[in-house]
């Protein structure tokens, strides 16, 4: 779509819980329409083994965590599957959680800190959905993290897990490392039991029970890019999150500091795009 721009980048994405339980339209949306390297990391063997039949991503079927040897609870679902244990007592009071959270199987499993983790090149984008376990991924993977230029993370107001760290604690963390919040890709609401809305036991009315959030660097780093790292923060955040008015900032950037003509090529494009509000 944005064909006007000649310079070629590669897009290095790091997916930690890869497990396809959950779709994940915004990683689909930047693999189609760019050229991408994709390591992923998901402890469950099972799910893994699902992953491993897409031979456009390379997967590794061990725990990015603290380096510690500890006890992963596999779940009925196993997109609730976790380091942490469920909150039994706060999951109680929504539809389906603590039947979802039933963990079926302990497994002691070996984790990898993200900054040992042996990968040539710098990550752009990380995506991190380890089901309350987020603090201790950005503890010990500063340097990557700080490196990256995008950061998808799931996190909730109140931990549904038991020792879960807030979303207000995460994005501090994220802060330390020159992040700032930029959007939420998914707001998941739900109701309290026994209310139903729309006769839809998994849909809720105002309540934040969990967060995908969007942080990129601030914009003091961003005016620190050069041209290669500009270009990839503007395909990510073009195809993978529908960004455009930050695109169109990150275009006026990149056509003063590099005497590119990008700019307008790009407003006629978005001329004939559907633009929708997400919240």
């Amino acid at each position: 779509m944005m064909n006007f721009i000649k310079e070629l980048v590669s897009i290095e994405i790091c997916d930690i819980g890869a497990g396809n339980s959950e779709t994940t339209p915004f990683l689909d949306n930047i693999i189609n329409n760019c050229e991408t390297h994709i390591a992923g990391f998901e402890p469950n063997e099972a799910e893994f083994n699902k992953l491993i039949q897409n031979k456009k991503k390379k997967y590794f079927n061990y725990a990015i965590g603290d380096g510690t040897k500890k006890k992963f609870y596999i779940c009925k679902a196993p997109g609730m599957s976790s380091f942490l244990k469920p909150d039994y007592k706060y999951n109680e009071m929504f539809h389906h959680f603590n039947d979802w959270g039933k963990i079926i199987e302990t497994v002691e499993t070996q984790t990898k800190k993200l900054d040992e983790i042996n990968i040539k090149n710098n990550f752009d984008l990380i995506k991190i959905d380890v089901q309350g376990y987020e603090s201790e991924i950005i503890k010990y993977g500063n340097e990557k993290i700080k490196n990256a230029l995008v950061v998808q993370i799931e996190t909730s107001p109140i931990p549904s897990y038991k020792d879960g760290k807030t979303f207000a604690f995460v994005a501090s963390q994220l802060e330390n490392l020159d992040f700032n919040l930029h959007m939420f890709s998914t707001i998941e609401t739900r109701s309290f039991k026994p209310m139903i809305i729309a006769k839809n036991s998994k849909l809720g009315l105002h309540y934040l029970y969990q967060l995908d959030c969007v942080f990129i660097k601030n914009f003091d780093e961003v005016d620190k890019l050069d041209i290669n790292k500009l270009l990839k923060l503007i395909y990510i955040m073009f195809y993978g999150f529908n960004a455009y008015d930050f695109v169109d900032l990150l275009f006026q950037k990149l056509d003063y500091k590099y005497k590119k003509n990008y700019l307008e090529k790009y407003r006629e494009l978005i001329k004939n795009l559907k633009i929708n509000k997400r919240y």
